[in-house]
């Protein structure tokens, strides 16, 4: 099944923009959708909140392709993609960016990934976020860095520490440091900082189940 998957996050436009997007991508590449999904009423509520996405994770079968406008449609959130990310390739089920023309599978590298969120914003609390203005707190303004990302974490996963990384780059180690840690890089390539995210979605054994799939791949 070919689904495509949208958001209501601010108002109508932002439907018509993500469809058009999407309706875009599909009509490229000669495909058609098999079923569209709207989630309404989510915004400013946390991943654990919202039944009818979770609903959708949960009907999803192995070989499936869910197709969205951006990155932002999964979550707010760098943890709450990841972990939504993690639900889908679980399942073998295969996502499709239609903004930057990337189709994520299980054989993924995390560098191709991370790029699409590291602006994006860390968790805060959700309650009155509707009513927040301006850059929401927590969120990543860009960086110089940004451009040298892969090379930052072909390096940190070789072990490289930050000083050689930064004699390598020509930057200040200093400034590379702040941004390796203002990104939370190693914690990301942290395979044991997963398995605490996830459990922060572990769900209580005595009620209705939440996101089970991201625990067990």
């Amino acid at each position: 099944m070919v689904y495509t998957l949208l958001r209501h996050l601010s108002d109508d436009l932002s439907l018509l923009h993500q469809r058009a997007m999407v309706m875009g991508y599909l009509r490229s590449r000669n495909r058609m959708t098999d079923q569209e999904m709207i989630e309404f009423g989510s915004q400013g509520k946390p991943l654990t909140e919202r039944k009818q996405f979770d609903s959708f994770l949960h009907s999803l079968k192995t070989g499936d392709h869910v197709i969205i406008d951006e990155i932002q449609t999964l979550g707010s959130a760098t943890e709450e993609i990841l972990t939504v990310l993690n639900c889908l390739l679980s399942r073998e089920v295969i996502l499709e960016l239609a903004s930057v023309e990337l189709e994520i599978d299980d054989q993924t590298p995390l560098a191709a990934i991370l790029p699409l969120i590291m602006h994006l914003s860390e968790p805060v609390e959700y309650e009155g976020r509707r009513n927040q203005k301006g850059r929401p707190k927590g969120s990543k303004s860009a960086s110089k860095f940004d451009s040298y990302l892969d090379r930052i974490i072909t390096q940190l996963k070789a072990g490289t520490n930050v000083s050689a990384i930064a004699r390598d780059l020509n930057v200040s180690r200093s400034s590379l440091k702040d941004y390796i840690e203002s990104r939370q890089l190693k914690k990301i390539l942290d395979d044991s900082w997963m398995e605490t995210l996830f459990s922060q979605y572990r769900p209580d054994p005595m009620g209705a189940p939440e996101l089970v799939c991201t625990l067990h791949p």
